[in-house]
């Protein structure tokens, strides 16, 4: 897609998704730093610095036991036969916690930590498949009757 622009339009500027992704990578990270200079003035930069740091560890280590613990339940879940799609997408959200985590600033580190918060989890993995499912209508399986087979019907080789 290429993207044109006329200096001379004296067409006005629409709000569409492309000031959403400037908000995005533009604001957010601004006021994650202008928040991680406020609290190092009040903290001092040691204690913040100390803070992020550990943020980031704790953070990355309980994403990625509960990462593990999540690949387990998709095997098990397959082991048995069943769609594993409420863990998949539960490890979906614990992969964005892990790294949003790991990205210095504490709004990402408090969406981080309520993501790993499994009874948040499983609230926004059940609005997520509502979501999915309202905006990708799939066919409901017809049920076919079972027939039975005979020696005709089998072919050994």
């Amino acid at each position: 897609m290429v993207f044109q622009y006329n200096m001379h339009s004296s067409r006005p500027i629409k709000p569409g998704s492309k000031w959403k992704w400037v908000l995005l990578f533009v604001g957010f990270p601004l006021l994650e730093l202008w928040l991680i200079l406020k609290l190092g003035a009040v903290m001092g930069w040691g204690a913040t610095l100390w803070l992020i740091l550990m943020t980031g560890v704790i953070g990355g280590t309980l994403a990625h036991r509960q990462g593990f613990a999540t690949i387990q339940k998709i095997q098990m879940d397959m082991g048995q036969g069943r769609m594993p799609a409420g863990a998949l997408l539960d490890g979906l959200l614990i992969l964005v916690a892990g790294l949003v985590l790991i990205t210095p600033g504490m709004i990402t580190d408090m969406i981080g930590f309520c993501l790993l918060i499994p009874s948040l989890r499983r609230l926004l993995t059940h609005r997520a498949t509502k979501w999915l499912s309202l905006r990708f209508k799939m066919p409901q399986p017809t049920a076919r009757p079972q027939t039975e087979l005979n020696d005709d019907d089998v072919i050994d080789v």
